[in-house]
């Protein structure tokens, strides 16, 4: 079990890291010329960063829930199958 274990630890930390690479690509692609001052302040701060690295999040999230369907069976079968064969 500690190899399942260790096998579930590691997925989690690549999901994650892959997320966060997500988002920053989002965000580089939604401001290509560097983030503006989106919230009206005058001036260019990490408000600004937190409100587009969220609007980038939830845009990432979208686009992975409209994915999820297809990649979640194809996991299942793949986890169904290791299973079975073992």
């Amino acid at each position: 079990m500690g190899s399942l274990n260790k096998l579930l630890k590691t997925g989690l930390t690549v999901a994650g890291t892959v997320a966060a690479v997500k988002v920053a690509e989002k965000v580089k692609e939604n401001n290509p010329n560097g983030i503006q001052d989106v919230n009206g302040d005058g001036k260019v701060d990490l408000k600004d960063y937190y409100e587009e690295t969220k609007k980038a999040a939830q845009e990432t999230f979208t686009d992975c829930k409209q994915k999820a369907p297809g990649t979640l069976e194809e996991a299942r079968r793949v986890i169904a199958n290791t299973f079975k064969n073992s």
